[in-house]
């Protein structure tokens, strides 16, 4: 009796294996044939589709993506520095297909040849980024302009025992205010802004010292991003 039961629980396990076999077969079948008929009802191959999505995505939110207050550019050093299997990791819809992507009709990535596929272009605001320096000397000047737009400044306050910096400036707004003095280096948030104009003033009749001032300046430009995806 316990042989006929064991046999028919696995009769009934090896039914219920292939069952499951069968039924995802239909369930990804199914998601492919909505795909193809998603594609088919729009107009629009799968290949194309995927092309408008991987340009979207590069253009918002990837490696080669840069933000500042909510606006999204691309950088053109991480551009530069990145690949293939980065960018196919970071977007969906380049993963498990050929595809290129050209920044001004230079190749930035390529995987496989995707020259049958569907090729997107889109129009982007891209940035470089460079040093800039400045520096103020205290028992000449009170200021110093920084070339180039910034959301970051560092300074390096070193003031003379007989000299007490107050209050640092960029533009208008306050940025580091200390009547006690202040000295090191810090780090201060700036609006973003094209040449900011730093501003020291001191306490003293005869004040001394220095103050450096250094950022990441951020040049804009205008690209074409272009995205060929050959799924």
């Amino acid at each position: 009796m316990r042989s006929r039961d064991s046999a028919r629980a696995q009769t009934t396990l090896a039914g219920l294996a292939v069952a499951l076999v069968l039924v995802t077969a239909v369930t990804v079948g199914a998601v492919a044939a909505a795909d193809r008929a998603l594609a088919g009802a729009t107009g629009d191959s799968l290949e194309q589709q995927r092309a408008e999505r991987a340009a979207e995505a590069l253009l918002t939110d990837s490696p080669i993506t840069w933000s500042d207050n909510g606006s999204d550019a691309v950088d053109l050093t991480l551009a530069n520095d990145t690949n293939a299997t980065v960018l196919a990791a970071a977007v969906p819809p380049l993963r498990d297909a050929a595809f290129r992507v050209r920044l001004d009709g230079r190749t930035v990535a390529e995987r496989g040849d995707p020259s049958g596929g569907a090729t997107v272009s889109r129009g982007a605001v891209a940035v470089t980024r460079r040093s800039v320096r400045g520096s103020i000397n205290l028992s000449a000047e009170t200021n110093t302009t920084l070339t180039g737009r910034t959301n970051r400044t560092r300074l390096d306050v070193d003031p003379a025992p007989n000299t007490t910096v107050q209050t640092i400036r960029v533009g208008n707004r306050v940025v580091l205010h200390r009547p006690a003095g202040i000295e090191g280096r810090r780090v201060v948030g700036v609006p973003s802004r094209s040449d900011p104009v730093i501003r020291v003033e001191t306490a003293g009749s005869e004040p001394s010292g220095s103050v450096d001032v250094s950022a990441t300046a951020f040049d804009s430009s205008v690209v074409r991003i272009e995205v060929t995806v050959d799924a």
